[in-house]
């Protein structure tokens, strides 16, 4: 069954902003991926577990949000430090002349705040447990913050508890820009690597025994935020223009292989011209989207292989990815450089529900 999140009508949605809260192997243009992975130090893993982990080394939330002093889950400063560059990045103030909305998503949410309150609990007396971090630990605890801090009063929804809640948070906001409902829409999502997502992934047997993505996933952590924009919006302000968003799909109850989807098979793998100006950037497992035929004569860029997998936030940033190689003209770990027309970026959720993001260069 297919599930089409958006048709389009008049109204072009473009990316303005970019901000990115990521490991470091993202960092340069045509580097080699890290080989073996390398092993999470932020905190002692499970005798006998894997040690594979993606961190954000020096994530520096008092250095890129100085006037927050209180405490703040891990998941809520990669979305802040995120949005902040973001929002820098398209050239918007805040609090904003006009409201800007906010579409957030995560998988796993605020665990590391969840478990320092719940430790309190069971370690002592259950009326010391801090009820600050209680309140820090909530899926939308990451969104509430974000218009807190931003000043972002249009509209807003929160996704989250499952992979592709960063793409849901997408599409929600190209729905808003499209009807009319927002002119600005600040939209990404966030998960963190902390002991308690690590032991999580672990026990539904997720994780790699041997740092190499044939047997398992290797965790990662970040926060990727875009700004989406109506294009006449962004035409007013005089803002550069990363890419057109043109079409946003989430395709549902899929088997664990593409290549045997069925009907909707034609239409995921269908582009209007393929050739050296289009690029694909995969999250998929394995050997996708090669071995199942998607796309079969496009370069492709598997980030997932500088970056680990981040969750709700992998989809979103292969979005990312995308539109600065159309901006930029130069494909992030492709090599590719020069006339880049096109991309697509897709996600995958092991339940059976694969989204696909098409983008363009701006005319």
């Amino acid at each position: 069954m297919k599930g089409p999140t958006i048709a389009n009508n008049d109204c072009q949605v473009v990316i303005t902003g970019v901000g990115l809260a990521a490991p470091e192997p993202l960092s340069a243009l045509g580097a080699a991926p890290p080989s073996p992975p390398p092993e999470i130090t932020a905190f002692e893993v499970p005798e006998g577990t894997p040690a594979w982990g993606f961190e954000v080394l020096d994530l520096g939330l008092e250095r890129e949000l100085p006037n927050i002093k209180t405490f703040v889950d891990r998941t809520s400063a990669l979305a802040l430090v995120a949005a902040k560059r973001a929002l820098a990045d398209a050239g918007l103030s805040w609090p904003p002349p006009s409201a800007i909305g906010c579409a957030y998503g995560t998988m796993l949410g605020c665990l590391e705040a969840m478990s320092i309150f719940w430790n309190k609990v069971k370690a002592t007396n259950p009326k010391f447990a801090p009820p600050l971090t209680f309140t820090h630990a909530y899926a939308n605890s990451p969104s509430s913050l974000l218009c807190i801090e931003f000043g972002l009063r249009g509209s807003a929804a929160t996704f989250s508890g499952e992979p592709l809640a960063g793409l849901e948070a997408l599409a929600f906001a190209f729905d808003q820009l499209v009807l009319g409902g927002a002119e600005i829409i600040l939209a990404g999502a966030s998960d963190s690597l902390t002991p308690a997502a690590h032991r999580h992934l672990c026990a539904t047997g997720r994780l790699s025994r041997s740092g190499r993505w044939e047997d398992g996933l290797i965790p990662g952590e970040g926060g990727v935020m875009l700004v989406l924009e109506n294009k006449e919006s962004a035409r007013k302000r005089g803002a550069k223009i990363y890419a057109v968003l043109e079409d946003l799909e989430l395709f549902t109850g899929w088997p664990a292989k593409p290549a045997i989807c069925g009907q909707d098979f034609d239409k995921l793998s269908r582009t209007d011209a393929r050739g050296p100006g289009e690029l694909l950037f995969s999250s998929l497992p394995g050997g996708w989207p090669e071995e199942a035929g998607l796309f079969p004569e496009m370069p492709v860029c598997n980030f997932k292989l500088y970056a680990g997998d981040m969750l709700a936030a992998t989809p979103v940033l292969g979005v990312a990815l995308a539109a600065q190689a159309l901006r930029l003209g130069a494909a992030f770990a492709t090599g590719l450089r020069g006339d880049l027309r096109s991309a697509v970026a897709l996600g995958y959720d092991p339940s059976g529900t694969l989204g696909m993001v098409r983008l363009k260069r701006d005319a």
